[in-house]
């Protein structure tokens, strides 16, 4: 994940990632690192937070859907973080949500 950006009038944190090539729970700790500032190795591991392998698997591609739709949100590291299936992560800090 290249690139976050915060939604001022939100307090929201947004970041794409690429969805048919990227795993979420990558782009989770990738955007959860930027925003507060932290080398993703000095996270709590995200499988804490989440079973990470469900995670990929919700959103990964399947047969001829290259994309899935929905989305799923959590708690990590002080966020509520919200993964989109169409490869976007918002992140929140808790009680903002």
């Amino acid at each position: 994940m290249d690139n976050v950006e915060l939604d001022v009038d939100e307090d929201t944190f947004r970041g794409e990632y690429d969805s048919s090539r990227d795993q979420p729970s990558l782009a989770v700790v990738a955007a959860v690192a930027g925003v507060s500032n932290t080398e993703p190795e000095e996270l709590t591991p995200l499988h804490s937070a989440i079973n990470t392998s469900a995670l990929n698997d919700l959103f990964s591609p399947t047969g001829n859907v290259r994309q899935r739709n929905g989305c799923l949100s959590f708690s990590y590291e002080g966020f509520e973080v919200t993964v989109f299936g169409e490869g976007t992560v918002e992140i929140s800090p808790e009680g903002n949500a």
